[in-house]
């Protein structure tokens, strides 16, 4: 599971009191926070309100809803309220407040995981994404709560503190050869070789008369589907950007994803054989992709043809050929 922690912190020229008692009163962010769509108390806790849950509904700009429930652990007035989380997002978070002179100082942090399986699968590429698409939430808030409260937001920002902490980690020997191939080759090899794939497609489709636009905008929408429902199918009138961005997104996650077992392969193989072994990855993974998928997501069984298959010979031969090419120039 993708793991995040990230702190925000308002600067707010109001009185703590009424700070603080706004934003402990949840069942109301709908009204002043324009991201949070519902929140409901499903189970009442004890006088203080330990151990009470409340479900959260949210909607950032990104077109994908999220929704967890959060069990109050401790509370205290005008301090802190902490709790755990789960749902969509498991682990712990909390509000901090403090004061300085006449400013509110409000933090929230969450050090969580999704548990969303296709949030997990596009984590690779689309980390920095969801970390921003946060940092737009608590944005949102923070303007919504100065609003109500007719107050001056001095600042505000958002932190990713797993990124500002972040180590070099021992790689695995079998994802380097002697120490130099790093993961961001690998991840460098599988956006590339979705490229080179994409583009063969488009190729193919331009030789065969094939129209490119309605074609492309067409695999979109099933590529979508797997993480935005089947909705989203019947073609649209328009181009529809969002629908774009997550194939894109699901596109290339599975294309890194797809890279690793070249990358432990390649070092092992020499330039001839490690193209044929490509060639043949890329047909297992179309069978994966375009029988194995279809018993999950139906809608891809049209995409099975010739051109189809060819793009994905391109793309094994072209993750072989990149793994081989980046190994070689790490040993020197």
């Amino acid at each position: 599971m993708a793991e995040y922690r990230l702190l925000t912190t308002w600067r707010i020229e109001a009185p703590l009191e009424l700070v603080y008692a706004v934003i402990q009163n949840s069942l109301c962010w709908p009204d002043w926070w324009s991201s949070v769509k519902k929140v409901k108390q499903v189970a009442a806790g004890d006088a203080n309100g330990i151990d009470s849950v409340w479900r959260y509904t949210w909607r950032g700009r990104l077109p994908y809803r999220v929704v967890f429930e959060v069990s109050p652990t401790r509370i205290e007035d005008l301090v802190t309220i902490e709790g755990t989380t789960r749902g969509d997002l498991e682990g712990t978070g909390g509000w901090y407040f403090s004061r300085q002179g006449t400013v509110s100082i409000v933090r929230c942090e969450w050090h969580v995981r999704s548990t969303r399986w296709w949030m997990n699968l596009i984590a690779p590429v689309a980390r920095p994404i969801f970390t921003r698409n946060h940092a737009l939430v608590m944005k949102q808030g923070g303007d919504g709560l100065a609003r109500l409260l007719g107050a001056t937001l001095i600042g505000q920002e958002t932190i990713d503190l797993l990124a500002a902490t972040a180590v070099p980690r021992v790689v695995p020997g079998w994802w380097r050869e002697r120490g130099r191939m790093i993961p961001a080759l690998v991840l460098l090899v599988g956006l590339g070789a979705g490229l080179i794939a994409t583009v063969t497609q488009l190729f193919l489709w331009w030789l065969s008369e094939i129209p490119l636009l309605e074609t492309l905008f067409r695999d979109a929408r099933l590529t979508a589907a797997v993480v935005m429902g089947p909705g989203v199918l019947p073609p649209p009138s328009t181009i529809q950007w969002d629908i774009l961005l997550v194939a894109t997104l699901v596109h290339s996650a599975l294309s890194v994803v797809y890279a690793l077992i070249p990358a432990y392969l390649s070092s092992r193989l020499r330039i001839g054989p490690a193209l044929l072994v490509g060639a043949l990855y890329g047909l297992v993974v179309y069978v994966v992709n375009l029988y194995g998928f279809t018993l999950l997501f139906p809608w891809f069984a049209v995409t099975r043809d010739w051109i189809t298959l060819v793009a994905h010979l391109a793309f094994g031969v072209a993750l072989m050929g990149g793994c081989q090419l980046l190994s070689k120039h790490a040993h020197k």
